[in-house]
């Protein structure tokens, strides 16, 4: 899919390629059914052309702890002789090519995932260049009339103290919050019932279970959730069972289904949106703002509600804000409520909360000058590379 922007896109020539990793440990660790994350890591993508624009990106990297070093490293080798001497007139067209280049590393390497991370990166900083090149938000720059504010809810809620996190985020001004699930009916009820018995009427309450159950044992669970009024249940099972089981689970309950930031490939998107109510594409996993506003149209054009995925840095978050505002639909973001210095350090207080919506800033590309707030994080520099010459 193409993406008819507000402006036409001047053609630029990308000339050097930053790659920053971040990482600082955290006091509370970030508990999922599969795993904890005890420090949080932000790996940023910085490009720039010939006259001196520049662009950012991020790549994903949560689990495991390894993984943003090692992406990192991966596109400091794999993106110089893509990237420095390109010139880019058309975004979706770039991340295509960059993509199919990547193609024979990826099956060599057998990294599917950590290839098209590092892509996903690249685009973000393009389409975040191209909009601040043209002096406008890049929300704009996809949809001419897009708001400067998107619904929000405050993700992330650990099992642990989830009751207080939910007090918490209210007080900060969300109203709409996900739990976490899936740690077995002694800790997933007792946190439900705690948290409906303080809700107001205008509050929504989803969960998500990271893929925990077996098709049989969701059958079972998503019976015991039906009666909490949840706005979603999310991925109750692995993104990768099979159609049957993922139609079976849809029949089983009247909860809506949420799901899509682990799925791959075209077919797998398309034949979710069967069952799926909520759509939810990670812009650092799935081809980045080309990618994934292609997702989010094909969802859109069926009925289904397209809710950006993501868990991590300042960054991304701001791509996603914007790329919600710049497709459009009825959508939440979602907004990490634990602790993260390096997301705060990099996006704190970029995006108000009011009223349970997220109101983004109003310059140009993400909105945000992260050159100075990079600079600010390198005391938690872990890596840094700089190139000016294609290689690879």
């Amino acid at each position: 899919m193409t993406i008819e922007t507000s402006l036409p896109i001047s053609p630029f020539r990308l000339t050097r390629l930053d790659i920053h990793v971040f990482r600082a440990s955290v006091s509370k660790p970030v508990v999922t059914s599969f795993n904890t994350m005890n420090s949080r890591a932000t790996a940023l993508l910085r490009v720039e052309d010939t006259d001196g624009a520049h662009g950012w990106g991020e790549i994903w990297g949560n689990f495991p702890t390894i993984t943003s070093e090692h992406r990192a490293r991966l596109a400091a080798w794999a993106l110089p002789s893509l990237a420095i001497g390109a010139e880019v007139s058309d975004p979706v067209a770039f991340h295509a090519h960059v993509r199919d280049k990547l193609r024979v590393i990826e099956v060599q390497s057998d990294e599917p995932g950590p290839i098209a991370g590092i892509a996903a990166a690249l685009d973000q900083a393009v389409w975040d260049l191209a909009a601040r090149k043209h002096d406008v938000s890049l929300r704009r720059l996809l949809r001419g009339n897009a708001p400067d504010t998107v619904p929000a809810y405050a993700s992330g809620l650990n099992p642990k103290g989830a009751a207080d996190q939910v007090a918490a985020a209210r007080m900060r001004g969300f109203q709409r919050f996900k739990l976490k699930i899936g740690f077995g009916d002694d800790v997933d009820l007792p946190n439900l019932d705690d948290i409906r018995a303080n809700m107001t009427d205008d509050e929504i309450l989803f969960v998500d279970a990271n893929m925990r159950w077996s098709p049989e044992e969701a059958a079972t669970q998503v019976g015991k959730l039906s009666d909490y009024g949840l706005g979603w249940i999310e991925e109750p099972i692995r993104a990768d069972e099979p159609a049957e089981a993922w139609r079976a689970l849809h029949t089983a309950t009247t909860t809506p289904l949420a799901g899509g930031e682990n799925l791959r490939g075209d077919q797998a998107f398309t034949e979710s949106l069967e069952w799926l109510n909520f759509m939810q594409p990670d812009v650092g996993k799935l081809g980045g703002i080309s990618g994934c506003y292609s997702i989010a149209r094909q969802a859109l054009n069926v009925g289904v509600t397209y809710c950006p995925h993501w868990l991590s840095g300042g960054v991304g978050l701001l791509h996603s804000a914007n790329l919600l505002a710049g497709v459009g639909g009825d959508g939440f973001l979602e907004m990490d409520v634990n602790e993260n210095p390096l997301r705060d350090g990099v996006s704190g207080g970029a995006i108000k909360l009011r009223d349970g919506s997220a109101h983004m800033p109003v310059g140009p590309g993400i909105g945000l000058d992260v050159d100075d707030a990079v600079r600010d994080l390198e005391p938690r520099q872990v890596f840094h590379e700089t190139i000016t010459q294609a290689g690879g």
